[in-house]
This record gives C-alpha cells, sequence and structure tokens, in this order.
C-alpha cells in the first residue's frame, strides 16, 4: 500500500465533474484510495469541527499519480460517513478501493505476537 501524503504542496487535484471524461480518455484507474484527513470546510449538521475533526476523503490515480478529488469549487470533497462515500463512488463507475485511516487510533494494536486493547 502505498502512503498518500496531501498536506503538503505541490497537491495534484482532480475535479469530481472531469472523473467521466477521464475515464473514457483512459487516463484514470478503477481504484481508489479513501483516507482520513483534517476537515476543510464547515457544511452539514457535521460541519463542527471540535466534535467531528476528520472526514474521509478520495484519491484517484490519474495518469499514473495520485490526485485527490475535489468539487467544481476547487475545495476538497469530504465525506463524514464512509456509506454514502460508497454510493458516490459506484456512481463514479469506481469499484475498487482501499481505506486508509492513519489518524484515528485503532482498537487493537500488535505488539510482537501479542494483542491487546488500548
Amino acid at each position: 500500500m502505498d502512503h498518500i501524503d496531501f498536506q503538503g504542496p505541490p497537491q495534484r487535484r482532480v475535479k469530481s465533474t472531469d472523473i467521466p471524461g477521464l475515464f473514457s480518455l483512459w487516463r484514470i484507474q478503477n481504484t481508489a484510495t479513501v483516507y482520513r484527513t483534517e476537515r476543510e470546510h464547515q457544511s452539514g449538521g457535521f460541519g463542527n469541527p471540535e466534535k467531528h475533526p476528520y472526514v474521509w476523503a478520495v484519491a484517484l490515480l490519474v495518469d499514473g499519480l495520485w490526485a485527490r478529488v475535489h468539487n467544481a469549487r476547487g475545495q476538497g470533497r469530504e465525506w463524514s460517513n464512509l456509506d454514502r462515500l460508497e454510493i458516490w463512488l459506484r456512481e463514479q463507475g469506481i469499484s475498487r478501493w482501499q481505506v486508509v485511516n492513519d489518524l484515528e487510533e485503532v482498537g487493537v494494536r500488535r505488539l510482537g505476537e501479542a494483542y491487546y486493547k488500548l
């Protein structure tokens, strides 16, 4: 699995409205990376960054390079819910993705061969 760091410039981006055209030109692969990132925009009922500081973002392989999906206004698209994100991915024609969450701790950590709960 490749690590994707979109925090530092330069950041490649692709507008969600350009995805169908890129697919038709075979410039985009049918694989996505869904990753956890810090909220950039306040929107909807989950827009409180204090209660919900993280959102899901999508990166696509465009011309062999990772690019974050942005909206028509040039802002990074954000999802608070993986269920809605799955629907959006399928609507775009993307059937394969990996989920990466490097920001939040998980319930079980591996320490040598022993497992323990946090």
